[in-house]
């Protein structure tokens, strides 16, 4: 099933309910890749209250980092409007953070409109992370961001920063659908 581009493709993210300096490093990272997102804290907000916000924020997608032992651990994604909302998957993930790749600028958020691709080996894998970060097959774009999937591992791409991967870089362990 073929989707349309649609500029209605924000993100809602947020973590377990105490997260660790590194799960919030992680956070921020993606903030910088990933268009149109934005962060809320946990804190004591039930899923429920959190769905609430993305659906007032409309938000298509409710991503939320969980750790463990002090990492990020698992990205588990809900989709969200305002008449239904599903979990739709997990991914279990080991991260590398820019500065663990030596990786050394701050990028700006993405708070405008840009268009997010996906490219890579097209695979099961590439559908479900496709479908999961709400994002398109890639095409020649200056403005865009981009997850670029190499058949193991996730990182990203920002042409109007660099013309280098920008991390952060997520080895993908297992993921699953939940519908």
């Amino acid at each position: 099933m073929q989707r349309q581009f649609q500029h209605v493709s924000m993100m809602l993210i947020s973590t377990s309910r105490r997260p660790s300096t590194r799960t919030r490093s992680f956070v921020k990272e993606l903030l910088g890749v990933i268009p149109l997102s934005f962060y809320i804290t946990r804190g004591k907000k039930s899923i429920e209250e959190l769905k609430d916000i993305a659906v007032l924020k409309g938000c298509r997608r409710l991503m939320i980092v969980e750790s463990k032992d002090g990492n990020p651990s698992a990205l588990s994604f809900m989709y969200v409007d305002k008449k239904d909302w599903k979990w739709i998957g997990v991914i279990d993930i080991n991260v590398s953070l820019r500065r663990e790749m030596k990786i050394h600028f701050n990028e700006s958020l993405i708070d405008e409109d840009i268009r997010f691709f996906i490219k890579g080996e097209k695979d099961e894998e590439f559908e479900f992370i496709k479908d999961m970060f709400y994002c398109d097959d890639y095409e020649e774009d200056l403005d865009s961001s981009v997850i670029v999937w190499d058949g193991s591992f996730i990182n990203f791409s920002r042409v109007d920063i660099s013309k280098e991967l920008i991390g952060p870089k997520l080895k993908i362990l297992s993921w699953k659908r939940s519908y």
